[in-house]
């Protein structure tokens, strides 16, 4: 009687050159015990069983896992269903070979009868006993022909074995074979059902049958299938190659009746995999035990990377791993070009961080302000040269030479001014009066020589140089919202606050509302002046630096003006910043940029993918593309750092986003009341101009000019006005 059961799940596609090596060392162990193997169908799903003593059980299930990479065994699903009727395979001249399953025909045919089992309380069993080893052996001198009858014998006695049959004879005998017994049971709702059923199984077996060898059934008591008993007497004679066509397992690469779909594999961790309870965004899905699937604190500063295409769970994966890093009390960075994800963020804020929420969001009344100016200091050449870098992505069709160049020096001189802004950029290169009066205390010789070129250029030659670039700034400048943002001189949230408190500054930044530029400047404007105050940590003991996570929803947008993002990535692991990109395909980011994702982003999240991503994404892997084509919504597979080690790939299903515990509307209020600008002049070009020269720069206006440049939303031009002819 067999005491313990165990699950098998099988790896597919299932080699069965493999699954042959495993049968052919099972049956030269003379020394195991019987071990009992099931293909049990109830519902038309098919699942496979193994059975025996414990300790036989233990000692296949360590073989299988040694011999065939990527088994697992499990305890069972659900318990086995006792059969109301069963029959026993007989084999005649069993010690001559049978036909082995090289086309897969059978094999298909037998998984075609077993998942017929989908009649409520239907329940069909394949089940083979490989006893114990029989030893190879001669081939005795005088060997009778076995096809002969008992007629022919009695009438015309005795005759030599024909060669053909000596020789499959001396082939079978030539290697170890298994005592082995075949039962079928079933259960169903009739007789006439019962019968279908299992003579569908036999109908199958039979495939294997030679001119010489024949396969039927004889009743045998349903109790034996339920118990898996080992007869007394007459078991059949199998060598490995034909266990291995009777025992019903899924090998090849097609896809078989009852069984999951190859594609997506269900991968297991690897052996030493350690979950981490710190992070966790998803659980294993692979058969056997379910683990958390995170991503520790240590491990994130190593970046991560995750891709698929909308609708799939990429944002709630990075919603779980933000409300972990805001529960944990770090500083958190959200940039969301989509806005949907920023509003989560809102919703799993606890009452004790409330008050370390910022929200910059263009469209509110009084906006947090972004000023990538402030506080420039010795930085204002670094400062400027990463301004520069933002506007040649955005606008690379405007920037020739000549327009770089002004543009860097006109970056370079407000960059070294306290209480300037953007906004008065277009200013600087148009308004004569204004530049004059701004660039007078300039002590920087190549400044100086600049503006006087400049200032001596003629009226179209400046236009030629700049034209094209402020009529794109001109895009975002006109929009009082945007202007709202960028014209304050003196924000009141720091973004180095990030690095010295723990702060959460969520930005939503949608394209529909903003408009694409628009939301891409302010984003990239942030990651920019983020990736300065990143390099600035070096000054900063390193037990001091404080843990950060940023997170880039559509990332493509943000990223595209870093020339070196894998360097960049590099010098942010050491100052304990953690980066997490989010894009849907690869085409979005040019292949300099992947090259630096792939190198430094060690943490990868992979989604769905189309033939082309999925073809890149396996080309070094163990995975093929059909696997992340396939992949369903919310299940990924990840290569991920444990404890500082490549974990390799592996399946996973993501978690649900986490519970609200939090109002948005209060969070925004409260953030508002706090960072938010405290006057609405800020949306105003009055509120551009530096105080100490307003008087000398402009003149005054007088009543009723309001009329012609109080509407800042107007479509007219930034800059001087063609006077009308009189």
């Amino acid at each position: 009687m067999t005491d313990t059961w165990r699950q098998l799940h099988w790896p597919r596609p299932f080699d069965a050159v493999t699954a042959l090596g495993f049968l052919e060392t099972l049956a030269a162990d003379e020394s195991r015990g019987p071990v009992v193997f099931e293909a049990r169908a109830e519902g038309g799903t098919i699942r496979h069983l193994v059975g025996g003593h414990a300790t036989t059980v233990s000692g296949i299930s360590s073989s299988l896992k040694r011999l065939l990479p990527g088994v697992a065994v499990t305890d069972l699903e659900t318990v086995r269903v006792s059969v109301e009727r069963a029959g026993r395979v007989r084999i005649r001249l069993r010690n001559l070979g049978l036909s082995l399953d090289t086309s897969g025909a059978a094999l298909r045919a037998l998984y075609a009868a077993l998942s017929g089992a989908v009649g409520k309380g239907d329940v069909l069993v394949l089940q083979v006993i490989l006893g114990a080893s029989v030893p190879p052996q001669p081939l005795p001198v005088s060997t009778p022909d076995p096809n002969l009858s008992l007629f022919d014998l009695i009438t015309k006695g005795t005759r030599p074995a024909p060669l053909e049959i000596r020789a499959d004879l001396r082939d079978k005998l030539a290697q170890y074979r298994f005592r082995a017994t075949i039962r079928i049971g079933v259960t169903a709702a009739s007789p006439v059902r019962r019968r279908l059923l299992v003579h569908a199984v036999l109908a199958a077996l039979r495939q294997l049958q030679t001119g010489s060898t024949r396969i039927d059934l004889v009743s045998d008591r349903p109790e034996l299938v339920d118990e898996a008993v080992i007869p007394a007497k007459k078991p059949l004679r199998l060598t490995a190659a034909e266990a291995l066509c009777l025992v019903g397992w899924p090998t090849g690469e097609s896809e078989l009746p009852g069984m999951p779909s190859i594609y997506p594999r269900l991968i297991a961790p690897p052996a030493g995999y350690t979950p981490s309870t710190e992070r966790v965004f998803a659980t294993t899905s692979a058969p056997g035990p379910s683990l958390p699937v995170g991503i520790s604190m240590k491990d994130a500063v190593r970046h991560s990377h995750v891709m698929g295409p909308n609708g799939v769970g990429k944002s709630t994966v990075l919603l779980n791993l933000i409300a972990a890093d805001i529960a944990a009390g770090r500083s958190v960075v959200v940039i969301d070009a989509k806005r949907d994800l920023a509003m989560d963020v809102l919703t799993v804020i606890p009452e004790h961080r409330a008050q370390d929420v910022v929200v910059l969001d263009p469209i509110t009344p009084n906006p947090v302000g972004l000023n990538p100016f402030a506080g420039a200091g010795d930085q204002a050449p670094l400062v400027a040269d990463r301004l520069l870098a933002v506007f040649r992505s955005l606008f690379p069709s405007a920037f020739g030479p000549r327009t770089s160049d002004a543009v860097h020096a006109s970056l370079l001189t407000l960059a070294g001014r306290d209480g300037s802004t953007l906004a008065d950029l277009p200013r600087l290169l148009t308004d004569d009066p204004y530049r004059r009066g701004f660039t007078r205390d300039i002590t920087d010789p190549s400044l100086i020589e600049f503006w006087a070129q400049y200032d001596a250029m003629s009226v179209g030659a400046r236009s030629a140089m700049i034209g094209p670039v402020l009529t794109r700034l001109r895009q975002f400048l006109l929009r009082p919202s945007i202007r709202a943002v960028l014209d304050q001189a003196a924000p009141r949230f720091d973004l180095r606050d990030l690095f010295t408190k723990p702060r959460i500054l969520v930005v939503p930044l949608n394209r529909g509302l903003l408009g694409p530029i628009a939301a891409e400047l302010v984003g990239s404007l942030l990651v920019s002046q983020l990736w300065q105050l990143t390099l600035a940590r070096a000054d900063v003991p390193k037990e001091q630096r404080r843990p950060v996570s940023i997170y880039l929803d559509e990332a493509q947008m943000f990223v595209k003006h870093e020339s070196d993002l894998g360097e960049a990535l590099e010098q942010s692991r050491s100052m304990n910043v953690a980066w997490h990109l989010a894009h849907q395909h690869r085409a979005q980011m040019p292949a300099s940029l992947l090259a630096g994702i792939a190198a430094n982003a060690r943490n990868k999240i992979q989604f769905q993918a189309d033939p082309v991503d999925a073809a890149a994404v396996t080309k070094h892997s163990a995975l093929t593309p059909e696997d992340v084509m396939k992949l369903p919504p919310f299940h990924v597979y990840v290569d991920l750092m444990n404890g500082g080690v490549q974990s390799g790939w592996f399946s996973a299903v993501t978690l649900p986003p986490p519970a609200a515990i939090s109002n948005p509307d209060a969070v925004l209020a409260e953030s508002r009341a706090r960072y938010g600008a405290t006057s609405p002049a800020a949306a105003t070009p009055e509120a551009s101009l530096p105080q100490g020269d307003a008087d000398g720069v402009m003149p005054e206006r007088k009543q009723g000019d309001e009329g012609d440049e109080g509407d800042v939303s107007s479509d007219e031009p930034i800059g001087r006005r063609r006077k009308a002819r009189p």
